[in-house]
C-alpha cells in the first residue's frame, strides 16, 4: 500500500492535508505539487459534551482499537504493569472486539499472530483483571466511553492526525499519545497533554500516573486540550476552507 501511496502522490498536482508531517512527506515525494491545508471535521456527537472528572471511572485508560500493531496496544500493555503498581485498581478499556478470544474453533481460526501475542503478554504481566475489550461501538458508545475514561491514550507507531485523539481532545479527557507523524500539531506537550517516545512504554506508564495522581493536572489538560481541538475541529471554518481549495484548484 505504501508504494501504490507514493505512485498516486507523485502523479497528482494537488494535495490537502492538515499536519507538517503530511506536508514534509507530500514535499519529499512531489516537490511540484501544490499544498493545500484544511483540517478535519469530527462525527457530530463529539461536539455534543464534555468530559467531567467528577463521572468519570478513576484510574481506567481508554484505547480506541488495537486490532493490529501499528495501533500499538502491546506497547500499552507493557506501560501496564508500571501502572497498576502505583494504582491496583487500573484498567485498561481497548475498543473494538477481543483479537485474543479462542472459546472456539472458529475463535481460534480468526486469530491473527498479533492477536495471539497480545494474549501472551496479558498473561507474561498478569494482566487478565485489568483488560476489558468492550466490543464494537457505535458512534454515541464510542463518545460514552471516553467521557467514562480517566485518560485517553493513543499509543500509535504511525499515524498522520488520529481522529480518536482529535475526539478525545475535544470532549476533554486527559490525553498521553505517542510522538508520531502529526501528532505534535494537535496536542502540546504538558500543556494540553503528555507526548512520550513511541518505543518507550515506561514513559508513557509515567505520564498516565501522572494524570491519574493529580485531578489539578487532568483538569488543566482537559481545558486546554478541548479549547484547542475546538478550534482545529471547528466544523464551519473547515467547510469554508475545503470549499475555497476546490474553487482555487477549478
Amino acid at each position: 500500500r505504501g508504494a501504490l501511496e507514493i505512485e498516486a502522490l507523485q502523479k497528482v498536482k494537488h494535495v490537502i492535508g492538515r499536519t507538517t508531517w503530511d506536508r514534509a512527506c507530500t514535499y519529499q515525494i512531489n516537490p511540484d505539487a501544490e499544498y493545500h491545508f484544511c483540517n478535519e471535521t469530527l462525527r457530530d456527537e463529539f461536539y455534543n459534551h464534555r468530559w467531567d472528572i467528577n463521572h468519570c471511572e478513576k484510574h481506567s485508560i481508554f484505547v480506541s482499537q488495537g486490532s493490529y500493531p501499528i495501533k500499538g496496544l502491546h506497547f500499552m500493555l507493557e506501560a501496564m504493569p508500571l501502572i497498576v503498581k502505583r494504582f491496583p485498581d487500573a484498567k485498561l478499556y481497548i475498543g473494538g472486539n477481543n483479537i485474543t478470544q479462542s472459546d472456539t474453533l472458529k475463535d481460534r481460526l480468526k486469530r491473527t499472530s498479533y492477536g495471539k501475542y497480545i494474549e501472551e503478554l496479558i498473561k507474561i504481566f498478569h494482566l487478565n483483571s485489568h483488560v476489558v475489550f468492550t466490543g464494537v461501538l457505535n458512534e454515541k458508545q464510542m463518545c460514552e466511553r471516553y467521557l467514562q475514561s480517566h485518560v485517553f491514550v493513543c499509543p500509535s507507531s504511525i499515524e498522520n492526525s488520529p481522529n480518536s485523539l482529535g475526539e478525545a481532545m475535544i470532549l476533554g479527557v486527559p490525553c498521553v499519545a505517542s510522538n508520531v507523524g502529526g501528532v505534535t500539531d494537535l496536542l502540546r506537550h504538558k500543556e494540553e497533554g503528555f507526548i512520550y517516545q513511541t518505543d518507550a512504554p515506561y514513559m508513557l506508564a509515567h505520564y498516565v500516573s501522572e494524570i491519574f495522581a493529580s485531578d489539578e493536572l487532568a483538569m488543566q489538560f482537559s481545558e486546554k486540550a478541548r479549547e484547542h481541538a475546538l478550534r482545529t475541529h471547528d466544523e464551519k471554518v473547515n467547510t469554508q476552507t475545503l470549499i475555497s481549495i476546490y474553487t482555487k484548484i477549478i
